[in-house]
């Protein structure tokens, strides 16, 4: 049994007014962000700083305690790790082999832009969150949406570019 991410999301009090409104905001400005690399998505919840997310902040720690940098990166699209881990192409296509039994004979058809993306994002959730189980998503921060998009755009012209957001599993 898993549990579904919608019922998660409305037990925490749809009824709760100043909630709502911390929601509404978010989608205003971008006060929320602290990192500065972030940007307004198109739903609320997709509207979270690297600086808001425990797992990310603990790989920002690390940088310090393991890398040896004298002090925490502000945005996790600034670690010595990001980079290698989700915007390298030779990675990405090592890990998209590791990936590809999993989705199929129609996998080979997608475009390698919107399979980097794809791959990139599965990447920042086994860095930070190790392996979290069938159909159990998360949000990812803002800004290093913005940047794995930004590594790996469509073709075309920006004005014209339509991303997929996030969506629970039962979406």
């Amino acid at each position: 049994f898993e549990p579904v991410g919608r019922r998660r999301r409305e037990a925490k009090g749809n009824n709760n007014n100043s909630n709502e409104d911390d929601q509404q905001e978010r989608l205003e400005n971008s006060e929320w962000c602290t990192c500065e690399n972030c940007q307004i998505m198109d739903r609320a919840v997709e509207c979270k700083c690297c600086q808001e997310i425990a797992q990310v902040k603990a790989k920002l720690r690390e940088a310090v305690e393991v890398d040896g940098l004298k002090e925490e990166p502000a945005c996790i699209t600034s670690h010595p790790g990001f980079l290698a881990v989700c915007t390298n192409r030779w990675v990405l296509q090592a890990a998209w082999y590791q990936y590809r039994p999993h989705y199929g004979g129609n996998a080979a058809e997608v475009p390698l832009h919107k399979r980097n993306r794809h791959i990139a994002y599965r990447q920042l959730v086994r860095w930070c969150w190790g392996i979290l189980g069938k159909e159990i998503r998360i949000v990812l921060p803002s800004c290093t949406v913005r940047c794995i998009r930004a590594h790996f755009p469509p073709p075309g012209l920006e004005e014209d570019f339509v991303f997929t957001g996030f969506k629970y599993a039962d979406e």
